[in-house]
């Protein structure tokens, strides 16, 4: 067998235990730490990345000539993570015909120090979307079965919304704050899009819009993603430090390389390289896999043994398939009038009215919201193109920047079989672990609805009187889900609706490798709705062993 065969237990260096193991410490890794501890769980937390302050990112941005998101943010051999800032990423190998420039973050706190803090929740439908529409597969849960978990996840995170936006949406609770307030910019773009028959409302975030749990209010610096340099945005480090706080053991530099399955189908322990080069092994009643919808897979495949040649819990197959993002396309342009872009947070404002329809058996749903960043980099390029030096070139970008805007969206996917993680044994990361490799394409469902966006943006330029407009081509949104779904069937799905693993009954997934389908609303307050879920479930089981 080769790899599988091999024994990591040899020559190891260290031992641990605890009733239950979690690897990553994003947001779901640390609100399930944290939520167990409440009970009096005895938890280890495993992290592949290093512990980083609020300060050395700030202050490795400003030092970063890089533009995308991760560039402030440490990218350490032992844990190496996708990297699109000096090219081609090295990292991820991508065999589809659609190349999918996602970022996330291999770090205590995971991906949530570097989010846009939207918090929205799935729509009822979108739990039905094979029973409603005859496209992807339902979820084994309904919105109704998750409305109290969404309402809770919101209390955690500290979400700040409109209890009067008509978001279609039934709530038990009201938002745990009010709405941040718009951007000039942000009113007058809604203003004149309602008057042609668009409707834009307050966009819930995790984001203060008054002081909470210890946070600050939202000072609106503008850099939400890729920072928000005072903390008033949620991070899973909210919870990481809650969870320490009450005897949660979390390790750093501490990359899993694989879990032991014994003859029974028991998961016995996870075996981990420290970034010195020294190996443990951690054990435990319970695990979880908190690693993200790439990470995830991975570990499980890696997982091989002669009894399971195809990786852990994959009797299904579905291990690293269904892979989906939220696609996106965005369109900038050149307003009539100085609406000054910059001032405040990132969004604050959104549009639904594409989000949900019987329109949904031909293509796609999208969200719509307004951009409130200043991309002065793009501007920069543009003069320079032109040959302007300063004093034009500081001239032109000033102009410019006080009458630009940028409307984004971003779509639904498909689940598709071949949109895959899988892996090569033959080729290793920096790490020394098999490279990932992803197959990723769109297919006419969602192109079906970028012609719908586009058209829409074009029609948002007319009515805005734009003097010039960019639009752009699909993009990623860096929402990894779908890559061991949930569901009834363990012949078709790898998780039963509480994320317990159908092949392995003490083993539970976290995160939005969970999904079966993805809807328009961004991720993470529904990872943490699941994660919720999950913890009740994991409870349950320790007090029934």
């Amino acid at each position: 067998m080769g790899q599988s065969d091999q024994n990591d237990e040899t020559n190891v260096s260290e031992q641990l235990a605890a009733e239950v193991v979690i690897v990553g410490s994003g947001v779901a890794g640390a609100l399930c730490a944290y939520r167990l501890a409440l009970a009096g769980v005895k938890v280890l937390v495993l992290e592949a990345g290093p512990r980083i302050t609020r300060e050395s990112v700030v202050q490795g941005f400003k030092s970063q000539p890089l533009l995308d998101l991760s560039a402030g943010y440490p990218n350490p051999h032992w844990a190496p993570r996708p990297d699109w800032g000096t090219g081609a990423d090295p990292y991820i190998d991508q065999a589809g015909s659609t190349i999918l420039q996602m970022e996330y973050l291999r770090v205590v706190g995971g991906t949530t120090w570097q989010w846009s803090g939207s918090a929205l929740r799935l729509r009822p439908e979108d739990f039905g979307m094979y029973s409603r529409f005859r496209h992807g597969v339902d979820w084994p849960i309904a919105y109704d079965q998750l409305e109290t978990d969404y309402a809770e996840a919101e209390k955690e995170l500290g979400v700040s919304g409109d209890p009067a936006a008509d978001t279609g949406l039934p709530r038990s609770t009201p938002f745990p704050l009010p709405p941040v307030p718009p951007s000039y910019a942000e009113k007058w773009v809604a203003e004149r899009l309602h008057s042609a028959g668009l409707s834009f409302t307050a966009r819930p975030v995790a984001r203060n819009s008054l002081p909470f749990d210890g946070r600050s209010q939202c000072a609106g610096f503008g850099t939400c993603s890729p920072i928000c340099p005072t903390g008033a945005q949620y991070s899973a480090m909210v919870h990481v430090d809650k969870a320490q706080r009450l005897g949660v053991r979390v390790l750093e530099n501490c990359r899993v390389e694989r879990l032991h399955a014994d003859t029974s189908g028991k998961i016995r322990s996870v075996a981990f390289t420290r970034s010195n080069g020294s190996t443990g092994t951690a054990q435990g009643a319970l695990f979880a896999l908190a690693a993200n919808g790439i990470e995830t897979p991975r570990l499980l495949l890696m997982s091989v043994s002669e009894r399971y040649p195809h990786g852990l819990a994959n009797s299904s197959g579905q291990v690293g398939r269904n892979f989906m993002d939220h696609p996106g396309l965005y369109v900038r342009m050149e307003l009539p009038e100085a609406v000054y872009p910059g001032r405040g947070p990132i969004t604050t404002r959104q549009c639904l009215d594409y989000c949900q329809g019987s329109f949904r058996r031909s293509h796609a749903a999208w969200l719509m919201d307004t951009n409130n960043t200043l991309d002065l980099h793009s501007l920069t390029e543009e003069a320079l193109s032109r040959g302007l030096w300063p004093p034009e070139l500081d001239e032109f970008v000033r102009q410019r920047a006080r009458h630009q805007f940028q409307i984004d969206a971003h779509m639904e996917q498909l689940p598709h079989l071949d949109n895959r993680i899988t892996l090569d044994w033959a080729r290793r990361d920096r790490a020394g672990q098999p490279r990932i490799r992803l197959n990723y394409s769109y297919g006419d469902y969602e192109k079906a609805g970028f012609e719908q966006i586009r058209g829409v943006f074009r029609s948002i330029s007319q009515t805005l009187g734009a003097r010039s407009t960019h639009l752009s081509e699909p993009f990623a949104h860096h929402h990894l889900m779908g890559t061991t779904r949930m569901g009834f069937d363990p012949h078709r799905s790898v998780t039963d609706a509480h994320g317990r693993t159908h092949d392995h009954g003490n083993l539970f997934l976290l995160g939005s490798s969970l999904f079966p389908t993805v809807g328009t609303a961004n991720p993470t307050l529904t990872i943490a709705a699941l994660t919720l879920r999950s913890a009740r479930a994991m409870l349950r089981q320790l007090q029934s062993d």
